[in-house]
């Protein structure tokens, strides 16, 4: 079966600049997948005028039902998956958006999208398997929260359904405005790029002894970036910090995706700028 390649929410940004490196480097079939579709076929279009050969599949990983019908095709076309790059988050940029809906994108977005993804394309992965989950060093950090929210965090122990009960607690506290309260973040993004590093070591650690070979999940920040990202936090924890391009971001993305079969490291980490740091986790 011939390789594959699936990048999300690949129609601009860190993830359009992700496919057109993948396209040059890697040896198989590169998905540019995005909830809009014409929005996708237009990226495609732009990839395809720079000689790039990128194929285009609608995906809104926000419905669990878009990700097994596009899960179902990839079955169908390759039997497997090698790359899975969880680019998909929502950005609000300079919009003045009410908490609790900034609550409500991320987790249906940025935390379900990506946890369900996960899970869904799991039994998909092929032996040295890559997936990469997308997150943001600089505000996803343990030492961030309060003593409490540090102690519910153990990674060690807890399971992917224990972090979606913490998310469902805080998107439900945020409707009545108590979400910070017991050491969370005012910052639902910062709540999701916190989980997306936690759940991403608990799925490394929850394949351990996997019987397909040296598959590897890791999260990765892609560094402050000229994109809307990285702009709703310019004047907070992004002062004063240069904004990269998204093609300079993408190239760590894609180095972590493309680690070469047989490495075993990193793994359950998260990688910026081709170094491991902690997160504090």
């Amino acid at each position: 079966m011939r390789k594959v390649a699936v990048v999300t929410g690949a129609n601009r940004g860190i993830g359009l600049a992700i496919v057109r490196q993948l396209c040059k480097k890697f040896s198989g079939d590169v998905y540019l997948t995005s909830r809009m579709a014409d929005n996708g076929k237009k990226a495609v279009d732009r990839l395809k005028q720079e000689g790039l050969n990128p194929i285009f599949h609608e995906l809104d990983v926000s419905q669990p039902d878009s990700i097994r019908m596009f899960e179902e095709f990839i079955t169908q076309q390759y039997g497997g998956i090698d790359i899975l790059i969880n680019n998909a988050g929502i950005s609000f940029g300079k919009d003045k958006v009410p908490v609790f809906r900034q609550a409500q994108l991320c987790y249906e977005v940025d935390f379900m999208g990506t946890l369900n993804m996960c899970k869904i394309f799991l039994p998909l992965l092929r032996p040295h398997a890559r997936i990469v989950n997308l997150t943001n060093s600089y505000i996803g950090k343990k030492s961030a929260l309060g003593e409490h929210a540090q102690n519910k965090l153990d990674v060690s122990t807890m399971s992917l359904s224990d972090l979606w009960l913490i998310m469902d607690f805080y998107i439900k506290a945020a409707k009545t405005g108590t979400h910070a309260n017991g050491g969370w973040p005012e910052s639902p993004k910062q709540m999701t790029k916190t989980l997306i590093v936690a759940m991403t070591k608990i799925l490394s650690r929850d394949l351990k002894g996997d019987p397909r070979k040296n598959i590897l999940i890791n999260a990765c920040c892609p560094g402050w970036t000229d994109t809307d990202g990285s702009v709703e936090f310019l004047g907070g924890v992004c002062q004063d910090t240069g904004l990269q391009t998204a093609d300079q971001a993408a190239s760590g993305v894609v180095w972590v995706a493309s680690i070469r079969p047989g490495q075993s490291s990193p793994n359950g980490g998260v990688v910026q700028k081709q170094e491991v740091i902690s997160c504090d986790f």
